[in-house]
C-alpha cells in the first residue's frame, strides 16, 4: 500500500488523541468517585466540580445550538417538494459516488460548497447530513460543473470508509484544535507541536485523498468539466469576496440595501476587465486558503491530476445550474432577505449606492488618519497642510502601524496608509464640491472630478509615499481641485468646509457639524458594526 508507514503513524497518533482523552475523562471520573467516598470537605468540592461542568456543558451545548440557528437563519432550505429537479442532482451524485444523498440542503449567500454530519446521543449516533451550498456558484456554473464541484466534496468527506479518510477527518480535527487554543499556552504550544507533525506525516494521505475525490468526481461529471469546475471555482471565491468587499459590504454599511444584489453581482463578473482581474488573482501563488491544516493539494496538482485521466469524450453541453431551479428569481429574492434581515436598510439601486458609499466609506478613511494623528501627538485635528508634511518626511507608514498586527509587513503598511491617505484627500475635495464617486463594476470606489473624468488620486499618493520626490504631484492635484491646506478633519472640519461653501447658513453648518462629529464618534467606538454579509465561521471546502 502506497505510504502505508506515514498511514500507521497516523492513525497511531489518533489513536493516542483519542486515548489522552479517554484517559482525562476517566480521571476525572474516578477522583470524582474518590473525593465522594472521602466524605466531608472533599465530597463538597466534588458536588461543587460536579454543578460546574454540567453547568459548562449545558452553556456548550446551547451555545452550539444558538450558533446552528443563527446559520440556517442566514439560509433558504430546499426541500425536494419545491426543487425537484436540482435534487434529482444531488441523487444522481450520491449514486455515482454510493453514498447516502443529503438529509437537508441549505442555499447560502457565499460562493462555498461544504458537508457536514451532526452527531446525537453524546457522538455515539449519526445525526442530520446536511450540504451548504453558496448561491453565486449557481449563478456561475454549468450543470455539470456544479455536478463536479458536489461530487468532490461530498467524496472527501462521505465518500467510502478507509483510512485515508479517517486521517483526512482526523487533519480537521487537529487543525480546529490548534485554531482555537493557539499557541500563547503551554498547552495550546503542545498542540501546535503535534498538529505540525500529524501534518507532515499526513500531507500525503489527506493529498492523495483529495486527488481520489476529483478522480471520482470526473468519473461523474466529465474530465473537462471537472477541471472547469476548479477553475470556476477559484475564480467565483475570489469574485464574491472582491464583490462583498467593495460593493454589498460598504452598502450594508450605508444603510442602503440593493434592490438586486445577485443581478449586481452578475454584472460584476460580466465586466472584462474584472474577469481577467479575478481569473489572474485566482491562478496566484497563495491565493489557497492560508491556514497550515488546509488543502494539501494545490489548483496546479490536482488540474494536472485530471488532464492525466483517460479522455472520455464527454463534453460539457449542459445549461446554466441555475436552470435546475424552479422559480429561480423567487429564490434569489428569499437568499437576499437572509442576507438583509435584520439589518433595517433602505432599498435602493447600485447607482444610488455606490456614489453614497464610497463618500462614507472615505470619510471613514479620514477619520481613522485623524484619529492616528490625535494619538500620535499632532492635535485633535488633522490639516491637508499637516499631511503632506508627514508625506515629505515618509512618515505616513509609520503612522498606520498601530492599525496593523505586530509584524504586518512594509507591503502592508503601505497599502493601509495609501488607502487612509487617499480617503482622506477625497473627502476634502468632495466637501469642495470638486470630486465624487461614480457607479463603475470595473473598480468599487471610482472616483470622478467635477467634469466627470475619473481621477488619478490613488496613483498619485501610491508615487508619494513610494518617492517623496513625487509629493509635489500631490500638491498640484490639491490646487487643481481647489483644496485649501488649512482645511482640517476633526472636530471643526465639516464645520470648515461647509462654512466655506456659497450658501449655506452657518447654524445649518453648525447642525450638520454637530451630527458628523457624533457619528465619527460612533465609528471609533465600534467600526465592525452592520450587517454581516457572509455567515461567520465558515470556510471554503473546495478549491
Amino acid at each position: 500500500m502506497k505510504h502505508a508507514p506515514r498511514l500507521a503513524v497516523a492513525v497511531v497518533m489518533l489513536a493516542v488523541v483519542y486515548a489522552l482523552a479517554a484517559v482525562v475523562v476517566l480521571g476525572v471520573a474516578v477522583a470524582l468517585v474518590l473525593a465522594v467516598n472521602a466524605g466531608g470537605a472533599w465530597s463538597v468540592l466534588a458536588g461543587i466540580f460536579v454543578v460546574v461542568l454540567l453547568a459548562a456543558l449545558g452553556v456548550a451545548l446551547f451555545s452550539r445550538r444558538r450558533r446552528r440557528k443563527k446559520g440556517e437563519a442566514a439560509s433558504v432550505r430546499i426541500t425536494t417538494e419545491e426543487q425537484p429537479l436540482f435534487w434529482v442532482e444531488i441523487y444522481r451524485v450520491a449514486e455515482g459516488l454510493e453514498i447516502d444523498p443529503p438529509d437537508e440542503l441549505m442555499l447560502f449567500p457565499d460562493a462555498e460548497v461544504s458537508v457536514s454530519q451532526g452527531r446525537t446521543w453524546m457522538g455515539l449516533r449519526p445525526g442530520v447530513r446536511r450540504m451548504h451550498l453558496g448561491l453565486p456558484l449557481l449563478a456561475g456554473m454549468t450543470e455539470r460543473e456544479l455536478r463536479a464541484v458536489i461530487a468532490s466534496e461530498s467524496c472527501r468527506r462521505w465518500g467510502p470508509t478507509s483510512l485515508a479518510r479517517v486521517v483526512y477527518r482526523g487533519r480537521e480535527m487537529i487543525g480546529r484544535v490548534a485554531d482555537r487554543v493557539g499557541e500563547k499556552s503551554i498547552v495550546g504550544r503542545i498542540v501546535g507541536r503535534f498538529g505540525r507533525t500529524y501534518l507532515a506525516v499526513s500531507a500525503p494521505i489527506t493529498r492523495d485523498h483529495e486527488l481520489e475525490a476529483d478522480r471520482l468526481s470526473a468519473d461523474i461529471s466529465g474530465n473537462n468539466a471537472t477541471a472547469a469546475a476548479l477553475r470556476e471555482y477559484a475564480v467565483l471565491s475570489k469574485a464574491w469576496a472582491a464583490f462583498v468587499d467593495g460593493y454589498a459590504g460598504p452598502a450594508a454599511a450605508a444603510g442602503r440595501r440593493p434592490e438586486a444584489l445577485f443581478a449586481g453581482f452578475t454584472s460584476f463578473l460580466q465586466d472584462p476587465d474584472r474577469r481577467a482581474q479575478l481569473a489572474e488573482s485566482a491562478d496566484e501563488t497563495g491565493s489557497q486558503e492560508p491556514s497550515a491544516f488546509a488543502s494539501q493539494a494545490s489548483m496546479e496538482d490536482r488540474l494536472a491530476a485530471i488532464e492525466s485521466l483517460p479522455e472520455d469524450d464527454i463534453h460539457d453541453r449542459s445549461g446554466p445550474a441555475l436552470g435546475l431551479m424552479r422559480n429561480p428569481d423567487k429564490l434569489i429574492r428569499q437568499v437576499e432577505e437572509c442576507m438583509f434581515r435584520e439589518s433595517g436598510s433602505v432599498p435602493a439601486t447600485w447607482e444610488d449606492i455606490l456614489p453614497e458609499a464610497g463618500e462614507a466609506e472615505a470619510h471613514k478613511d479620514a477619520m481613522h488618519l485623524q484619529r492616528l494623528g490625535r494619538e500620535g501627538g499632532l492635535g485633535p485635528t488633522l490639516s491637508v497642510a499637516a499631511l503632506l508634511e508627514l508625506l515629505s518626511l515618509g512618515l505616513v507608514d509609520e503612522m498606520v502601524r498601530p492599525m496593523l498586527p505586530a509584524g504586518a509587513s512594509e507591503q502592508a503598511e503601505r497599502k493601509l496608509a495609501g488607502r487612509l491617505v487617499t480617503g482622506f484627500l477625497a473627502t476634502a475635495a468632495i466637501e469642495s464640491g470638486t470630486a465624487s464617486y461614480r457607479f463603475s463594476w470595473a473598480t468599487p470606489r471610482q472616483l470622478v472630478d467635477e467634469h466627470g473624468a475619473p481621477d488619478d488620486l490613488p496613483l498619485l499618493v501610491d508615487a508619494a509615499l513610494a518617492d517623496v520626490g513625487q509629493v509635489p504631484a500631490l500638491e498640484l492635484w490639491l490646487q487643481a481641485h481647489r483644496v485649501s491646506h488649512e482645511l482640517v478633519v476633526g472636530t471643526d472640519a465639516v464645520q470648515a468646509v461647509r462654512r466655506s461653501q456659497p450658501g449655506v447658513p452657518k447654524e445649518a453648518a453648525d447642525e450638520e457639524h454637530r451630527d458628523t462629529a457624533s457619528e465619527a464618534v460612533s465609528e471609533d467606538a465600534d467600526e465592525d458594526a452592520g450587517p454581516s454579509m457572509i455567515p461567520g465561521g465558515r470556510t471554503a471546502s473546495v478549491q
